[in-house]
Formats: C-alpha cells, structure tokens, sequence
C-alpha cells in the first residue's frame, strides 16, 4: 500500500490479522509484493513496480527500473540479492528454502526461475516460448501458475508439470446478455437542425433523443458493431455515422426515424476516420482520418476528395459557410501553431487566412460577412507539453473578426444615431441585424425581425415544417487579396476562449475555460477542463457569462438553440438568445440490450485495430501482428468478466512492447464506495491503544491542503492517544479507520489524552480528508530540504523537481 508514503509511485507491505485490529508495517522499505520464507525468518519481496502490470501492457522492458527480487533476513537486517539482469523479475514465492520467480530475462516468454539460498546457484524450471508464465502460487513443492490461458502445475524435484483441468459450466452475469443504461457512455451529441432533437453517439449505438415530445430511437441496435459521431443532415432528414463493421470504417447515411435501408458509403480500408461536419446543402461530409488527412466526400457523386494534411497530431477545427462553398480549418503551421486555412469547395483550392505569428483557432461563420477566430501569440511553451517551462504560463486567446469582402465593414464601425433611410429599410426586409451596421445581411436578426428559415439551408419554417417559400442561402463573398489585413479584434480581455458559435441573431456564443497557473482554485474533480459559456453582443460590444461548468456546446444549424454538455454526459438545451434558461434533456430512456459475448468480440476487435492503425511505428516493432490476433483470439470463449476482457487485451497489446499502451475502463464490477476519513497522520500500537506516531503539516502558503492534526488550538502532539471517536472507545482490538467511515468532510469528535488509560482526556472536533497523499509529499519535501540545509550547513540548497507523477 502507498498508504505512508511520501514521495509517489512507490508502496510499502502492510500486514493484516485474520482477527482484525490494525494493519502491521513490515518494513519502512519500498516494496510492492513479498512472500514470507516458511519459518518467517526471510522475506523475499520486489522492491519495484514492474512495466507490465497493472492496466500497461509492456512486455519485455528493459529500462532503468526493471524489478529485482531480493531476500531480507529480518535476524540480521541482511539484503541477499538474487542474480538479476536488465530485465523484470516478479512474484517471489517460497519452494522450501528456495525461492522461485518469474523472469522474462531471456528475451522470450516469461518463465519460472528458481533460486536456491544454500548454492546461490539460479536455474530455469519452465521453458515457455509462446505464452508468458503468471501469477505463480507454491504449495509443498508444487508451484501452480497460469499460461496461455492455462492452469499448470510444477512439481518441483522432478521438473515435470501437467495441465490443471477446469470446466465452469455456469455462465457468469456479466456474460449474459443484459438491458444497459448507455446514458453515461455518450461520446457525441448533436442537435437536430431546429433543435427538435438530439443525436447521441452512446456505447456504439446511435440514438435520436426528443428534447420535448416523443420517444427514444435507437436506429442501429447492434451490440457487435460500433457506431458513431452521429451527425444530422442540413435538412433533419437524415443521420449520418461511421460503422465499424469489419473492422473497417464505413459512412453510413439513413432516415432519422431508422426506418428505411442504410445507404452504406466505402472511405477505403485503411484509415480510422472521425466526421467533423456535414456541410449546408446537405450534399458534403467533411471527415478526417488518424493520419493527419482532411477529406470531403460528395454524397451525390460518392467521390472522395483530400483537402488537405496536418503536420501535428489533433482533429481539425472546421467550420463551413452558411452556402456551403467555403470550408474554414485549421491546420499547424512549421512553427506549430495553428493557422487557418479556407477551401473552396467550387474551385478546389486553399487559402492560408492568418499569418503564422499567432496560434489560431476554433473559427466560424458569422453569416455571409465575417469568419470568427481565436488567436494567441503567448502560447508557445504551452505547445508542447511534458516541460516545465509550460507549467503555470496560462495562454491568452483574443477573438477576431475577418472581414471576408474587400467592401465589408467592420463588425464594430461607429454607430451615426441618425434616422434610418426607409427605402433602405424597406430593402433590408428583415431589419438592421445584431452585429451588421450597414443594412447588409449578415444573418443576424435582431430581436423583433422574423428569422429566415433558408439561412439554415433546412428549407423549414418556425415549426420545423417545409416553408414554400424558402429561399437558397445568400452566397458568402471572399476577397483573398488584402484578408490578412481585414483582421478586427473583439474588444475581449484576453483569455483562454474556445469552441465558436454564431447564433441566428448574429451573437457569438463561446466558452472561457479555466486553466492551471492563472488561479489556484479549491479542487473540483467533476469541474476539469470544463468552461464558463458566453454571449457576445454586437449591439451592446459586451460579453455576458451564462453557466458554468459547461464542458462542450453546440449550435442547431438553425442557430436558435444552445446544446449543453456537461461531465458525465449530462445534456441541456437553451434558446440561443439572451435570456437563457437552459433545460435538462432527459437520457433516462438511452437503453440498450446488449449481447456481451458480441460486444467483446467487437472491443477486442477494434483495440487490435487501433493498435494497427495508431502505433508509432508502422512496422509495429516488426510483430506479425496479424499472427498476434489469430493467437489471442481463442481466448475471447473463456472470457466471462470485463475484467477478464480488460487483462486479456492488455496482454495482447503487451505484445508490442511499449510503454504508455494501456487498457482500461468498461463494465467492471463496481462496489459501492464507501469513502473512510483521513486525519493526516500515523499511528503505532502501544498499551492496546492508537498513538500518534507522526502529524503532517500541510504548506502554509496552499489555503487548499488541510492538515486535520495541525490545525491551530487543538493543542494535539505526537504522542498523544486517540481513546474514542464520537463517544465510541477505540482500542487495538479494532481497526481505527473502521469509526471513521464516511466522516469526510464531517465534523468527528475525538477524545484524546497524553495517556493510554484515559486520565486528563478531553475532546476536540476534527473534520478528516479524504486523501492524504498530497499533505505527505508536501512533509517529505519539506523533511528533504530541511536535512540539506542541516548536513551542509546552509551552503547548498534543495530544490524539488517533480516528476510525470
């Protein structure tokens, strides 16, 4: 357990009796796994946390932390090192006075080792080539370990082993088929085209959600197939999703009722696509792939055109012209920052807008006059990110204007307060708009006209209806010649601002999102990376913040509804307007039946191909990996938990022999939590009593990290006896952390004493903390520039440089 430590990423073994009471610390060593000798006079124990384990499959690694095994004789306070080589040795057990391990030393399998004390000779028990020796376990001079899928057991003296038969003829629950509620695994929302509806992308399926009336559809109903990024057409006639079938992403257009035969669209074998938008018109649908390529697929013709190819990993920020001819994108420049580029649909060829100097971002259409975008030029040592000169540098993003035609105004021209001309008025039909000074259309209503239904390119009315007398989208002009120079900045304090969108009444709607370095807030797990959304009005040049908390946001292609999403796949809609009232929508109904076996065949199928089509190296460390599945596959049948699903890809990817290649997540059997309270110290057993062995002082300069022990006025000391919480006596007979449950936060009573029989006791009032890590590496900071500043004598300093962790 890392329960005492200090410094991260290391554990310590802890003791437990049968009996109960509290745990017993075996030595202040790092260690993560130990075995006791029979006799209980030597443990053998790894001191370090193995590369392949836990969630990280990392076969053969061969740093600088590969795992030894040791023994300590606790009469002597003796360290006996096994023979050990750049490579992991694990699970140490005891055959005797012999101690076996697993080692993957001879660059192959996994095998068992056995280490015999007396000799100090090492030999090899088993001679595994294909599948990895785990999880050994010893009994007499038998050593039963798990191979392949396998149970083995060794006999020791002879060197022979034998296969454990094992027939489970019940079927677990979770390999049942079973009703799931999908509603927190959404991983994509869209409004429908007046915001009538939701398409939501959740655990593979696609669902079209009513925001009001009417029932949950779910139009694909498939459990060995993984659908999504839902996108709706321009018109709200159709959904468009990526289908996994054949592991091989295929675009799929149907009916939003899911009612008629999908047309199924090939975008070619190779490639892990993600669709980004489905252009006005309804004709084009722009998506990219995992190697950096932009396409644009015509729906009539079926023709796949390659717009264009990124230098930097990350999706492309895209947006497209209310006509539908001109896609805005962005894309990194040699320098790495963003730049935006605009294609012509019509033409064929890109423009590059902005210059280079300034990382920009997130652009958008604002009607038929102006393209919104974010820009900082601070955010260079934050481009990158593991250094730490990006550390506490918050960027700073502007938003801007690009005036598309050479005879545009801008958006922020002075106001004459004269009498509008009525013939003037009169060809202006709709009425000045929101954010346009000039008359000219810029689709952007203001509050009284009447919003013209076409702009949307849904050729329906206020009802969702079809309007007769619907008219095509004005055409957006862009003068190339000059643009760069047509650049007007919002008049925004300059913040970290994303994620742009127009409303029909020409306000920009955006997000604020807080970032480390520019305040020290209280901690809010549910609350990271998440934004504060706001309205921009061009009427009044402010900006007004609506909600917080807001992760993600959206517009219908109408622009007069607001799509909300929040952490945990929480949905609400709002009116794109000022007065903002946002609603939930109600995912209550996103269910699904599922057949397990069918879904796990379709995850194990699709890690092993994201594996092929997102690894660093395209040789794949010169595996064979199509060998690898045609080996791993059989073992799919005998899977009967996520969990086994879980470990069994992780094994599977482990083949690759990488770090940071992990596995994790899904329907793993979850107990309900109950969270124990923490007083930020340690304790010893002494007289049958807790005594408070070490309090932890937190860093006086960090309002955020509570010490429950220090706190002024309590008046506690180490040595001091914990004798009872909230009224009830505690001895050693019972754990301590057992009266504590569920007091986070709480207000506990303690009755504390310098005494173990309760003489001068009195009480006080603590509130615990749910963890105590981050007050323990704060001491051992503080405890490690203390001893420097001591041994030398105030003439070197300590200065601590944290690590990944």
């Amino acid at each position: 357990s890392p329960r005492e430590i200090g410094n991260g990423r290391s554990n310590q073994l802890f003791e437990v009796s049968v009996d109960g009471g509290f745990e017993k610390k075996v030595m202040d060593a790092q260690a993560f796994e130990g075995k006791w000798s029979t006799d209980g006079s030597r443990l053998a124990y790894r001191p370090y946390r193995g590369a392949h384990a836990g969630a990280c499959g990392w076969r053969q690694h061969r740093g600088g932390s590969t795992p030894p095994v040791g023994i300590i004789n606790l009469a002597n306070n003796t360290l006996e090192k096994i023979p050990h080589v750049n490579a992991s040795d694990t699970n140490p057990i005891w055959v005797e006075n012999d101690v076996v391990f697993i080692s993957d030393r001879n660059d192959g399998a996994a095998n068992l080792f056995l280490y015999n004390s007396k000799s100090k000779d090492l030999r090899q028990l088993t001679r595994e080539t294909v599948w990895d020796v785990r999880n050994a376990s010893a009994f007499g001079n038998a050593v039963v370990y798990e191979v392949g899928g396998r149970l083995k057991e060794l006999d020791v003296p002879s060197g022979k082993s034998r296969d454990i038969p094992v027939s489970i003829k019940a079927q677990s629950v979770q390999a049942r088929t079973q009703w799931k509620d999908a509603s927190g695994n959404t991983t994509s929302a869209q409004l429908s085209t007046t915001g009538k509806r939701v398409v939501v992308s959740a655990r593979g399926d696609i669902f079209t959600v009513p925001v009001k009336d009417g029932s949950v559809r779910n139009i694909t109903q498939t459990s060995g197939v993984r659908e999504k990024e839902g996108l709706w057409s321009p018109d709200g006639k159709r959904v468009a999703y990526l289908s996994d079938a054949g592991m091989q992403h295929k675009l799929v257009l149907r009916d939003q009722a899911g009612l008629d035969k999908p047309q199924t669209i090939e975008l070619g074998k190779i490639g892990y696509f993600t669709l980004l938008a489905w252009a006005p018109g309804g004709k084009t649908i722009v998506y990219q792939d995992n190697h950096l390529n932009l396409y644009a697929i015509s729906l009539d013709k079926g023709s796949i055109k390659l717009i264009d190819n990124r230098k930097r990993r990350g999706l492309f920020n895209v947006a497209v012209s209310q006509d539908g001819r001109w896609l805005a994108y962005t894309v990194a420049g040699e320098n790495l920052f963003n730049q935006i580029r605009i294609h012509d649909f019509t033409t064929g060829k890109s423009v590059t807008v902005t210059d280079g100097l300034s990382h920009a971002d997130s652009p958008v259409f604002g009607g038929t006059d102006y393209l919104y975008f974010t820009a900082s030029i601070n955010s260079g040592p934050a481009q990158v990110g593991l250094d730490m000169s990006s550390q506490e540098r918050p960027v700073r993003n502007g938003i801007y204007a690009l005036v598309l035609a050479a005879d545009g105004k801008s958006p922020f021209a002075p106001k004459g307060g004269d009498e509008e001309d009525k013939a003037a008025k009169d060809a202006a039909k709709d009425g000045p708009k929101d954010g346009e000074k000039d008359g000219k259309d810029s689709s952007k209503d203001d509050k009284t006209a009447k919003p013209d239904a076409a702009k949307s390119g849904d050729g329906r009315d206020d009802k969702g209806k079809p309007d007769a007398a619907a008219k095509p989208p004005k055409p957006v002009r862009i003068d190339f010649d000059g643009l760069q120079n047509r650049v007007v900045a919002l008049p925004l304090a300059e913040r970290n601002y994303d994620a742009l969108a127009v409303a029909s009444d020409g306000a920009l709607f955006y997000l604020e999102r807080r970032q480390p370095g520019a305040s020290n807030d209280p901690p809010e797990p549910e609350s990271t990376g998440n934004g504060e959304l706001y309205r921009y009005s061009f009427e009044d040049r402010k900006g007004r913040a609506l909600k917080t908390g807001v992760a993600l946001f959206s517009i219908s292609a109408d622009g007069k509804k607001l799509l909300l999403q929040y952490n945990k796949g929480r949905l609400e809609i709002t009116d794109a307007t000022d007065k903002f009232d946002a609603k939930p929508i109600d995912l209550a109904q996103l269910g699904m039946p599922v057949n397990s076996q069918e879904e796990w065949q379709q995850i194990f199928d699709e890690t092993w191909w994201m594996q092929k089509e997102f690894f660093y190296d395209a040789n794949l460390h010169g595996i064979d990996w199509n060998a690898i599945r045609a080996r791993y596959q059989p073992l799919l049948k005998h899977v009967q938990r996520r969990e086994d699903l879980n470990d069994l890809l992780m094994e599977m990817i482990g083949e690759l022999q990488v770090g940071h290649n992990r596995i994790g997540g899904g329907d793993t059997h979850k107990e309900k939590p109950v969270t124990v309270g923490l007083l930020g110290a340690d304790f010893r057993v002494d007289n049958e009593r807790y005594r408070i062995k070490t309090i932890y002082r937190s860093d006086r300069w960090n309002p955020f990290m509570k010490a429950p022990l220090a706190v002024p006025g309590l008046g506690l000391k180490e040595g001091d006896y914990i004798l009872a919480v909230n009224g009830r006596a505690v001895t050693a007979k019972q754990n301590l952390y057992a009266f504590l449950e569920n007091t986070v936060g709480k207000q506990v009573s303690l009755t504390v004493g310098s005494g173990a029989t309760g003489k001068g006791a009195r009480n006080i009032v603590v509130e615990p903390i749910a963890n105590e890590a981050s007050l323990r590496h704060w001491d051992w900071i503080v405890r490690n520039r203390q001893y420097v500043d001591k041994v030398s004598g105030g003439k070197v300093a300590y200065v601590y440089l944290p690590d990944t962790g």
